[in-house]
C-alpha cells in the first residue's frame, strides 16, 4: 500500500491504483470515490476501466453514495452487488466509496470485509494526494502569471539566480533578453482588454514556442516579457535570437475578425560579458531595450515624413 501514498504521482494515479487492487480481491465494475474539497465535492470514478473525474457543487439528492455521506453509515444493496460506505480520517468525515459490480447479485461476508478494509487507505491515500495538488496549485499561483500561466517576475528571478550561479561556476553562458510591445496601448485603448488579453496570451504562446531546451520565459508585467538564453556567448547570436523572436511576435494575432499587430522592442545582456550580477545584466538588458525602442520609432518616424 506505501505506493499509493507517493507525493509525486497524480490523483488519478492514485485512484487508478486503489481499483486495481480492489479489483484483485472482489468482482467491480464500478468504483467511484467522493471527496469534499472546500465548499464542492470532487467525484472520482472508474467505470469498465475508464476513469472520469468531477466536481460537483452539492451531493445529488438521491445517489446512494450521497446517502451514506450525510448519514454516515455503509449501506449494501443487491442485484446487482453494491456496496458504499462513508470515508473517515480519524473522526473527521471526508467522503464516501462505493464499489458495484453487475456480475454478482451481491457481495458476501468475505467481499465486503475486503472493501471496508480499503475504506482507511482510500481516505487517506486520496485525501493526500488531494492536498498535495492543492498546495502545487498555490505554488503555481505564486510563481505564475495568472493570464499567460507563464512564471512571473519573481520567478524570473529566482530562475536568473540560479543560471548566473552556474555562469560563476561552471562558466557557462547565457543570454537576457528585455521585451517590450509596442502599440500593445493602442490595442488597449481602440479594442478592449479583452483584445488586449488575446494579444498577451498570443505572444507568450509564441515565446514558449520559440524557446530552446533549456530557455525559459516569463512575463514581468503589463506588456513586459523576459526570456533566459542559454549558451549564447556573442552579441552577433544574442542579435540574430532577437531578430528572431521579433519576427514571431509582429506576426498579426486574429481576434474577433481583426488582424491586431504589435512590435517588440528587445535589448539584451550576456552573461559573463555584461556581469554575473542580476542588477547589472538588467540595467543594461532594459538599457538596449529603450535604445532599440528610440531607434525604431525614429525610423518610423522618417517613413512617415518621406
Amino acid at each position: 500500500m506505501s505506493t499509493l501514498l507517493v507525493e509525486d504521482i497524480t490523483l488519478e494515479a492514485v485512484f487508478a491504483s486503489l481499483a486495481d487492487l480492489l479489483a484483485t480481491f472482489v468482482e467491480a465494475t464500478e468504483v467511484v470515490a467522493i471527496l469534499r474539497e472546500g465548499h464542492s465535492w470532487l467525484r472520482l470514478a472508474s467505470v469498465d476501466g475508464g476513469f472520469r473525474r468531477s466536481v460537483l457543487a452539492q451531493l445529488p439528492a438521491a445517489d446512494p453514495l450521497s446517502i451514506v455521506i450525510r448519514d454516515g453509515i455503509a449501506r449494501e444493496a443487491r442485484e446487482p452487488a453494491a456496496m458504499a460506505m462513508p470515508l473517515r480520517i480519524g473522526d473527521e468525515a471526508v467522503g464516501g466509496f462505493a464499489v458495484r459490480s453487475g456480475a454478482l447479485r451481491f457481495y458476501d461476508e468475505s467481499d465486503a470485509a475486503v472493501i471496508e478494509s480499503l475504506g482507511p487507505y482510500v481516505a487517506v491515500a486520496l485525501r493526500q494526494r488531494m492536498l498535495r495538488e492543492q498546495i502545487d496549485r498555490e505554488r503555481f499561483r505564486a510563481d505564475h502569471d495568472p493570464l499567460t500561466t507563464l512564471p512571473n517576475r519573481a520567478a524570473f528571478a529566482a530562475a536568473l539566480t540560479n543560471g548566473l550561479a552556474r555562469v560563476r561556476r561552471s562558466g557557462d553562458r547565457l543570454a537576457v533578453l528585455f521585451i517590450d510591445l509596442d502599440g500593445f496601448k493602442d490595442i488597449n485603448d481602440r479594442y478592449g482588454h479583452e483584445a488586449g488579453d488575446a494579444v498577451l496570451r498570443s505572444a507568450s504562446r509564441r515565446l514558449v514556442r520559440r524557446l530552446r531546451t533549456g530557455d525559459s520565459v516569463a512575463r514581468l508585467g503589463g506588456d513586459e516579457f523576459a526570456t533566459i538564453l542559454r549558451g549564447i556567448g556573442s552579441e552577433e547570436d544574442a542579435r540574430s535570437l532577437a531578430e528572431e523572436v521579433r519576427a514571431t511576435l509582429e506576426r498579426p494575432t486574429t481576434w474577433h475578425g481583426q488582424k491586431l499587430r504589435v512590435g517588440a522592442s528587445i535589448g539584451w545582456a550576456i552573461a559573463p560579458r555584461d556581469g554575473t550580477e542580476i542588477a547589472e545584466l538588467l540595467r543594461r538588458s532594459d538599457h538596449r531595450m529603450y535604445r532599440d525602442k528610440r531607434a525604431r520609432r525614429e525610423r518610423r518616424a522618417g517613413t512617415s515624413v518621406k
